[in-house]
């Protein structure tokens, strides 16, 4: 008599890069939480009147965005279309603030948009996303 064993196949996850890890910081902490919570507290302590409604909500919608797409960024996937698209969305709104309200602020957040956009662009984070 025999008894033979049956293994279940084990499941194994890649490991996600340190450069991948490192953008989904940048998008949940300095474009996501941060921005979020100095939209609001901008919005009820500044006059507002007109376009900077509009510039307002974009910041917000935007910077909840940047939190739900860095919270699902280590997945892989689709995520990456989406932080990309994220990123561009920062960039045309740190080029606003800059230009139209000329705030050197957000010359800040153009260079934290290019580390985020350039962790991405890695090879080990392509990689990632391929598979």
């Amino acid at each position: 008599m025999s008894i033979t064993e049956t293994v279940a196949p084990v499941a194994t996850r890649k490991r996600v890069p340190v450069a991948v890890r490192i953008a989904q910081f940048v998008l949940l902490v300095p474009l996501g939480a941060f921005q979020l919570v100095a939209s609001v507290a901008f919005s009820l302590t500044m006059p507002m009147s007109g376009r900077d409604y509009a510039v307002a909500a974009w910041a917000v919608l935007m910077s909840l965005a940047c939190v739900v797409t860095g919270l699902r960024l280590g997945r892989g996937g689709r995520a990456l279309r989406g932080a990309l698209g994220l990123l561009a969305a920062q960039t045309a709104f740190s080029l606003v603030k800059l230009t139209v309200f000329g705030e050197s602020a957000s010359l800040v957040f153009l260079a934290v948009v290019a580390v985020g956009a350039g962790l991405l662009a890695l090879p080990a984070s392509r990689q990632h996303f391929r598979a």
